[in-house]
C-alpha cells in the first residue's frame, strides 16, 4: 500500500521540484535581490503565436510599459538588494524592468499531475536605475551610480510551470537544475558564483492557466503582474567599493593591538606525560 501511495506522489514531487528549481540539499542558495511591482498594473504579457509555418517561436513574453500595450516595453518596479552594504541604500528604489523572451518553435507546453509545464524559456531581463544612487558609509569611500546604471541583467534558459486553471504562473530555475541564469550588474560581483537561482511570479493572470488544445501546444496567451527574486551560492560580493584612508588606519592598529594581545598571552610549559 505504502509502494501505490509513493507511486501517486512522484509525478507530483517532480513537477514541484520543476516548478521551484529544487536544487541539491547541499547547495547554500541566497537571495540577494528582490523586485515587485509598484501597483497592480498587468505589466507582463505572454503572447501564443498560433500555427503560422511563418513563425518563429510558438511564444512570446515580454513587458508592457501600460496594461493595454501590444508591445514589449519597459515598466517601473520596486527593486531590492539584501547585500549588507548596499541595502541601506538600494531598498525598494524605482527601477525600469524590462523582460523579453521566448519559447522555440516545436517545445510544447504539458501537464504533468496537474501542472501546466512551458519547457525552454529563453531570454533576458534587466533591472535600470531611475535615479542616481550614492553608497556611503564610515567604512568606505562614497561611490555614486548615474542613472541607467545597470541594477541587475538576468540573462536566462529555463521553465515556466503553474497549477493548471490556476491564475498565477512562475518563471523559475536553477544552475544546478540544469537551467542557464547568469548576472550582471553594475554593483555586484559574481564572478565567485557556482550556482544561481532565479523565480519570478506571474499573478493575476487575465486567463487561466492552460495548454492550448489545438494547433502549437503552447501555454495560451495572458496578462499578470510580475513579481521576484534571484538567489545564488555564495552570494555575490559588492563591487567598485575600496574602504578610505581612515579604515585602513583603523584595521592596522587592530592588527597592532592583536599582536600585543598574542605576545602577552603567557605561553604554556612543555607537555609532561
Amino acid at each position: 500500500m505504502r509502494i501505490v501511495k509513493f507511486a501517486k506522489l512522484a509525478p507530483a514531487f517532480v513537477a514541484s521540484a520543476f516548478l521551484f528549481g529544487a536544487t541539491p540539499a547541499a547547495a547554500d542558495v541566497l537571495t540577494f535581490a528582490t523586485f515587485s511591482s509598484i501597483t497592480p498594473i498587468k505589466n507582463i504579457r505572454f503572447v501564443n503565436s498560433g500555427t503560422a509555418t511563418s513563425r518563429a517561436e510558438d511564444a512570446q513574453i515580454y513587458t508592457t510599459s501600460t496594461a493595454n500595450a501590444n508591445s514589449a516595453g519597459a515598466t517601473k518596479v520596486y527593486f531590492s538588494f539584501l547585500q549588507t552594504g548596499l541595502s541601506s541604500f538600494v531598498n525598494n528604489v524605482v527601477a525600469d524592468y524590462a523582460l523579453t523572451a521566448s519559447v522555440a518553435k516545436g517545445d510544447m507546453a504539458s501537464i504533468v499531475a496537474g501542472y501546466v509545464i512551458q519547457p525552454a524559456v529563453t531570454g533576458t531581463m534587466t533591472f535600470k536605475s531611475t535615479a542616481e544612487i550614492t553608497l556611503a558609509s564610515p567604512y568606505f569611500a562614497p561611490t555614486s551610480f548615474a542613472a541607467g546604471s545597470n541594477l541587475l541583467t538576468v540573462t536566462f534558459n529555463t521553465g515556466m510551470a503553474g497549477s493548471r486553471n490556476a491564475s498565477s504562473s512562475t518563471l523559475s530555475g536553477s544552475t544546478e537544475g540544469g537551467s542557464t541564469i547568469q548576472f550582471t550588474s553594475d554593483f555586484l560581483d559574481f564572478s565567485d558564483v557556482s550556482n544561481t537561482d532565479l523565480s519570478t511570479t506571474f499573478s493575476a493572470m487575465t486567463s487561466l492557466l492552460q495548454v492550448a488544445a489545438t494547433g502549437n501546444q503552447s501555454v495560451t496567451s495572458f496578462r499578470a503582474t510580475a513579481g521576484g527574486q534571484f538567489s545564488s551560492d555564495p552570494a555575490p560580493m559588492v563591487v567598485g567599493i575600496v574602504p578610505e584612508p581612515v579604515s585602513w588606519v583603523m584595521m592596522m592598529a587592530g592588527f597592532a593591538m592583536l599582536g600585543v594581545a598574542i605576545r602577552r598571552h603567557p605561553r604554556s610549559g612543555p607537555l609532561t606525560l
